[in-house]
Order: C-alpha cells, then sequence, then structure tokens
C-alpha cells in the first residue's frame, strides 16, 4: 500500500453516505480501523454474513448494466467501456477470491467484543424457534424476475396471452380507448401522433419477442428487438406505457368490443414484462458484444507480443 503523496492538493469533505466515519479524501493508504487491520477476517465474516455471493453478483451486474445503458454517460465510448467491464470482472474475481478465502479458514466469526449483549431467552423461546410462516409476504410478480429470468418471463407472458390476444384485440382496442379519450395525457399537443408512432414500433417488438419465445434454443435478440431499444430509449417506453396505461383506465365513455379497464390494466403489465425482460436480453448481448472484442483485442496484443 503507497504512503500517501505529500504534495496532495487540499482534502475536500466526503458528502456521501456512509455508516462509518470515512476520512478526507487525502491519499489516505487505507481507512481499516487498528481493530480491522488486526483481524481482517473479520471484515470478511461481516460482508458475506450480511450478503449472499449471489446476490453480490446480481448488484455488481445491475451497477454495470445501469451504467452502460446510461445515454449520458462517458461509458459511451468503447475504451471507456472496456474499462468499465474489465473493472467489473476484476472486482467480480476480488469477491469471489475472499469468499473462497473465507470458506477456506472454516471457522466460526469471532466475536467484535466480549461485552456483547447476550440474548434474553423467555421461557417459550425454544417454541418461537419452529418455523412460522412470515405474516406480510407475498409471491414474486412475474416484473421482478425481468432482469434474473428474462427469457423465462417472455415465455410466461405469452402462456397468459398469446400473440394473436396482445395484437388483435388487446393492443388495437387499448390503443383506441386511449386515442378517444378527451381527459387523457395526450388531449393536447401531439401527444396522439407520438403514441401512434409508437405504437407501430410495439407491434413487430411484440411479434419478434413471440418468435424468440418460441425458440427451443433462444438466441441473441432478433434485429427488430435491438432496433426497438435502439430508437425507444427505455426511460421514455416506460414513460409513454404508464401514459398509455391512465389513458386507458381514466377514459368514462364507452369501450370498444367489450373491452374494459381492467384488461388495459392487464395488458399494461403483460406489455411492460415483455419490455424489461427484452431489455434486459438487449443489454446482455450488448454487453457480450463488447466483451468479445476485448477479448480479440487481448489475443491480437498477445500475438503480436
Amino acid at each position: 500500500m503507497n504512503e500517501p503523496l505529500n504534495t496532495s492538493s487540499q482534502a475536500k469533505t466526503f458528502i456521501g453516505k456512509s455508516y462509518n466515519q470515512i476520512p478526507n479524501l487525502t491519499n489516505t493508504p487505507i481507512r481499516l480501523t487498528q481493530q480491522e487491520i488486526t483481524n481482517p477476517a473479520s471484515i470478511l465474516d461481516d460482508f458475506f454474513q450480511s450478503y449472499h455471493l449471489n446476490d453480490i453478483r446480481q448488484i455488481m451486474w445491475q451497477w454495470l448494466t445501469e451504467v452502460l445503458s446510461n445515454p449520458r454517460d462517458s461509458a459511451n465510448d468503447p475504451h471507456e467501456r472496456n474499462n468499465h467491464i474489465l473493472f467489473y470482472e476484476k472486482i467480480e474475481s476480488l469477491v469471489e477470491a475472499a469468499w473462497v478465502m473465507r470458506r477456506g479458514n472454516n471457522q466460526e466469526p469471532k466475536p467484535v467484543s466480549k461485552a456483547q449483549v447476550k440474548q434474553i431467552r423467555t421461557p417459550d423461546a425454544k417454541e418461537n424457534k419452529t418455523a412460522q410462516p412470515v405474516r406480510f409476504s407475498k409471491p414474486s410478480r412475474l416484473i421482478e424476475k425481468a432482469t434474473t429470468q428474462p427469457i423465462e418471463v417472455i415465455t410466461e407472458v405469452f402462456d397468459q396471452a398469446t400473440l394473436s390476444d396482445l395484437t388483435d384485440y388487446l393492443l388495437p382496442n387499448w390503443l383506441r380507448v386511449a386515442l378517444v379519450n378527451t381527459q387523457s395525457p395526450y388531449s393536447n399537443g401531439n401527444g396522439r401522433e407520438m403514441l401512434y408512432e409508437f405504437y407501430e414500433q410495439l407491434i413487430p417488438f411484440v411479434e419478434g419477442l413471440n418468435l424468440l419465445a418460441e425458440d427451443e434454443q433462444p438466441a441473441d435478440p432478433s434485429p427488430v428487438v435491438t432496433g426497438f431499444f435502439q430508437q425507444c430509449p427505455i426511460d421514455y417506453i416506460r414513460r409513454e406505457l404508464a401514459d398509455f396505461l391512465e389513458a386507458g383506465i381514466g377514459h368514462d365513455g364507452s369501450f370498444p368490443n367489450g373491452f374494459s379497464p381492467w384488461q388495459a390494466w392487464m395488458t399494461y403489465n403483460h406489455v411492460l414484462c415483455l419490455v424489461e425482460a427484452a431489455y434486459q436480453l438487449y443489454l446482455n448481448h450488448q454487453i457480450q458484444s463488447v466483451t468479445n472484442v476485448r477479448c480479440l483485442q487481448m489475443q491480437e496484443l498477445e500475438e503480436v507480443g
């Protein structure tokens, strides 16, 4: 660990959120306490007691995808994207190495203090240990699985609503209600025109995802899916769908062809699940492409060397 630089500039106070006392940014070598320096294994114990290894991987992956998908971030530069991916890979290796080291110790975490407060046991504490169902809990919603199981989410949507249900009945009638609603986000300006243009791109997008779901060995996102996200930023899609929903359920007139506000809500959920799952596939494809390019570059450098 390098010593602090004597020529470092005047320190600036760290203003981020933290649960410990972070020193000023003055090139301080380490920020561990003396007790943590003496027993660094306690840090690993505390960390992996708080986070499961799979949770850590998922959080880190979300960080990376958020950075690479931000249109205003410097990661749009190919070199910066490579740097972000390389840093992600190194941190992932570091975490896994720490996990292996802690597992290899094969010992219980050491108490931080001998004065640790003991748990108070009541007469019926033993009975309370029996497994009890969590009172306030519900199964995961389909949308919550979009980032971790995108193919499964897309397949489940088309199990609940067929392609014909979506493109021949639900989506057309939802659009019709949204366009005739005079008290909706599309009542003024060019909102109706924008909605119709979005709808024209949404239909082939849904059809492309249906083909992807029917493939027994799903490949990379089809060109129509990739083109959809290149044309429409994900933030815009989410906002447009929210306005689309508001226009569909807020209509106070008659609904065509037996369509109803509940069907507008159901269609919104189906489409949102498709969008979020497909966006995850799109990001995975983009990141994999950058990683492949980087591997080829490294191979070329090794051959030259």
